[in-house]
């Protein structure tokens, strides 16, 4: 196998395609991750050209896996552009898969992992904290309803004009018993 600093061949078919047609190439090897075999009948059917494993290796080397790894990097940028504590469980999925791929490429892009690891944890802490705070309101709720029925039992307790039978059944009704 040629390393992929060396320059391609001159008659190369794949160097020889449109961008569109190399992009897409890129993306049926990068991201449907189609097989060499399945590639090479793929390139016959769509573009006419027949090429080989060898071929397709060298230009996954030199042109599809820089090609993903700048589509993973401008996304990357895209949320970082976003990035406003809101995310839902979509795009937690797709920046889990682009930290993923940052770190998986042969030359790992370490800071746009980080970046997107870390907005993957900012955004797990805001869902404790929005869940916290939820919980909180609710326990405020509770005790405000507790303290307005104290506050009705203390008016009640506080009547001298009420018998002790009328006080019982003023708490009854308050207390729901």
């Amino acid at each position: 196998m040629r390393s992929p600093d060396k320059k391609p061949r001159g008659d190369s078919k794949l160097d020889a395609l449109s961008v569109d047609q190399q992009e897409k190439l890129a993306e049926w090897l990068t991201i449907e991750n189609l097989t060499y075999a399945e590639a090479r009948m793929r390139v016959a059917e769509e573009f006419g050209v027949t090429t080989s494993a060898s071929a397709l290796q060298s230009f996954y080397a030199r042109f599809a896996a820089p090609w993903k790894y700048m589509l993973a990097r401008g996304e990357a940028e895209t949320f970082a552009d976003l990035m406003d504590g809101q995310f839902d469980a979509a795009t937690i999925k797709k920046a889990k898969q682009l930290a993923f791929d940052a770190m998986a490429h042969p030359q790992p892009d370490l800071k746009s992992a980080k970046t997107l690891l870390k907005f993957i944890g900012d955004s797990h802490k805001l869902t404790l904290a929005e869940k916290k705070l939820t919980l909180d309101d609710r326990k405020v709720k509770l005790l405000e309803a507790k303290a307005e029925l104290a506050d009705r039992a203390k008016i009640v307790t506080d009547d001298a004009e009420l018998s002790d039978e009328q006080k019982l059944q003023r708490y009854k009704q308050i207390f729901g018993a």
